[in-house]
Order: structure tokens, then sequence, then C-alpha cells
């Protein structure tokens, strides 16, 4: 997360200092959030919150394409009893995104292509780049092993094998509030 905020600010001072009132390249930002993975507690099993963030970071051209996109998601877990008591060994303690996690999130062993998520999203963020908000919405993609929204594109298709349905709305929010 403070890697995202670094490259926000880094790029806003960049524009700041760059004369960017002067251009037509604009900056947004889009979040999305689901808890969908979440299980209650039962009065045998401890419950789960759990809340995914999925953070985009866009500067778009004055055609509406993208010309630099960085996206990261912070994955937060909070365990809690049957008693309904959280569990959290710290409840004070930073939660690191995937990204700052890097290869500790532990993705490549259960990658069909023996890719962890930092590896895979750079490549999305890469195929981004160039694109028109239309052209991200209407990305191919297909199911796999029950997993919707894997990347049917020829460009994408050895490199990504992670579902991008929240990345894409990220990053089409992120476009739409560009300014």
């Amino acid at each position: 997360m403070k890697r995202i905020v670094a490259l926000i600010m880094a790029v806003a001072l960049l524009f700041a200092f760059t004369g960017c009132g002067a251009t037509t390249t604009k900056l947004g930002l889009g979040v999305v959030t689901q808890v969908n993975k979440s299980t209650d507690a039962t009065a045998e099993k401890d419950g789960n919150a759990q809340v995914d963030t999925v953070i985009a970071s866009v500067t778009v051209d004055a055609d509406g394409k993208v010309l630099s996109c960085t996206i990261d998601s912070a994955q937060t877990k909070i365990p809690f009893g049957t008693d309904g008591m959280v569990k959290a060994a710290d409840l004070k303690a930073e939660m690191p995104t995937k990204k700052d996690l890097g290869s500790a999130y532990g993705m490549k062993k259960a990658s069909a292509i023996g890719r962890d998520w930092h590896e895979e999203i750079a490549d999305l963020e890469k195929w981004m780049v160039g694109k028109t908000a239309d052209q991200i919405k209407n990305m191919k993609v297909k199911e796999v092993e029950g997993k919707p929204g894997i990347p049917d594109e020829a460009d994408l298709t050895t490199k990504v094998t992670i579902s991008v349905g929240d990345y894409q709305a990220a990053v089409l929010e992120a476009i739409a509030n560009a300014k």
C-alpha cells in the first residue's frame, strides 16, 4: 500500500514540475473492494473476515489511451473464534499488499505456469498500456477449471492465469476518474 501511495505522489510531483497543466495527460485512481471470501464462524469452526481490495493507478492521454498502469491488491484476513472474538495476533500490524509480498505471496507453487502474482500482474499492466477503456473492458476472457475471467488474449495466455475481473474494474474506474 505504501508503494502505491509513493507512486501516486511521485507521478503527481512529476506532473507539477513539468507543467502538467499544459498537457492533456491525466491521472486516475480506482478501487474495488470485495468481502465475498469471508466465512462465518460455526459452533465447530472459527470464522474469517476477509477484505480484498484492488487499487489501480493510471495515466491516460487526450485520446483516453492508457500511458501507464499500476495495479496492486491488499488481501486482509481477520480470523475470529467461535465465540466471536478476534484472533489476529497483532491488530496494529501493517497488512502488506501482494506486491509488497512479492515471491513471499506464494502463488508460484499453485500456478500452472510457475509464476507468482507480482509477475503475472506486471504482464497484465503492460498489456493495458496503449489500450482504451473499451479495449480493457472487452478483453477476451475464459473460464479455466471453474475460475472465470482468465485472459484469453494472445499476448497474455502464457503469462497470466489469475482472474482479472476486479483488476479490469479498478483500472476502468481509474480511467473514468482520470483528471
